[in-house]
């Protein structure tokens, strides 16, 4: 094996070494026997580590934090999609509010035509009240046309009567 810094070695790494062949070396087999029986053994001492590092408070405080950041994650996601959420109600409700101002404006609009109308058909009315009372103030035509009116009231009534008389005769 060349030199090499400090680092792990898998126990594949192990059993998949090679060496260079020389004249009078070692037996191939038996090299590549102790290599898998090593690999054999690295991997149980790398079990036990870890089983050893899973009974140490640093490694039980490391998974509480992980697991704690896993839960601190949903929870943020979580409040990432309801804020999305108030986000797209709020947008509908600006929409409506929008639309019921529109709807407003347009109510005042009608509200304000209507009082105009009814503004004007007051004023006819008060013109025609106040022609009706200047009419009646002046006598002469007042009752002229009051006698006028008798006078044809009974020519109708006179006429009637006639043409009652006629169609029974």
């Amino acid at each position: 094996m060349k030199n090499q810094k400090k680092r792990k070695l898998t126990p594949q790494e192990i059993k998949n070494q090679e060496f260079s062949k020389k004249l009078f070396g070692y037996d191939p087999d038996e090299v590549e026997l102790f290599l898998s029986n090593v690999a054999a053994a690295y991997e149980e001492l790398l079990k036990e580590v870890e089983k050893l590092k899973a009974r140490t408070p640093e490694y039980r405080a490391e998974q509480v934090m992980e697991r704690a950041r896993k839960e601190i994650e949903k929870l943020v996601e979580a409040k990432k999609k309801e804020l999305r959420e108030i986000e797209r109600k709020k947008e509908e409700l600006e929409i409506e509010i929008e639309k019921l101002r529109f709807t407003q404006k347009k109510m005042t609009n009608r509200l304000k035509l209507a009082l105009l109308e009814m503004t004007r058909i007051l004023k006819e009315l008060e013109e025609d009240v106040k022609g009706k009372e200047k009419r009646e103030l002046s006598g002469d035509r007042g009752e002229g046309s009051a006698e006028s009116l008798k006078e044809q009231d009974r020519e109708g009534r006179e006429g009637e009567t006639e043409g009652k008389s006629d169609s029974s005769s």
